[in-house]
């Protein structure tokens, strides 16, 4: 999957009823062209992903569709996403971290948004996107830009605020973690 089709699906995959509308309704929604959406529902419909039977279209085997698009999109969007890199001040800051006030531009990702959902993974990697730069952490009193930190921040590609699950399950699996792989399949039945 190239950059368009993956935020189509993407976009397919956070509300069924997606699926269902004109194709120039999801290119403009998804920022994608007319034959990018034209294509990649043509290859869902192929690969069984899609059901259209002219008067409704429906995904189908969805656990397998979050599967491929997570997997495509951490060996071919992920990386182009990057932006920089950045450090907490202190050891005590990195410790207290859910602390931390992200500015509503930015939303936390993979390690520690799937510790604040359930609590059940310690973050030892931190990704958060951003709509614009990763300026505004400098804000927070509590982070300084350093190319070898271990926090990571990404531009986001959707609309909505905050990080959509699909984007953290991705996160976690794009690190080939097994602790990081446990936390992904707890996440996976709310996707």
């Amino acid at each position: 999957m190239n950059n368009a089709e993956l935020k189509i699906v993407f976009y397919l995959l956070q509300d069924k009823r997606n699926a269902g509308k004109t194709f120039r309704q999801i290119a403009m929604e998804t920022g994608t062209s007319l034959g990018s959406v034209h294509s990649t529902m043509t290859d869902l419909t192929e690969r069984v992903y899609l059901i259209d039977n002219g008067m409704t279209r429906l995904l189908r085997k969805r656990s397998s569709l979050i599967d491929r698009w997570a997997t495509f999109y951490g060996e071919n969007m992920k990386d182009k996403l990057f932006l920089c890199r950045f450090k907490f001040l202190t050891p005590e800051v990195a410790d207290q971290w859910q602390s931390v006030v992200l500015p509503d531009t930015l939303s936390w990702s993979g390690e520690p948004a799937a510790a604040l959902l359930d609590g059940y993974l310690t973050p030892q990697r931190w990704d958060i996107y951003t709509v614009d730069t990763a300026n505004p952490l400098i804000s927070t009193g509590r982070m300084i830009p350093y190319s070898q930190g271990d926090i990571f921040v990404y531009r986001k590609f959707w609309k909505e605020q905050g990080t959509p699950l699909l984007i953290i399950y991705a996160d976690l699996l794009a690190t080939q973690n097994d602790r990081c792989r446990e936390a992904a399949e707890r996440i996976k039945p709310l996707i």
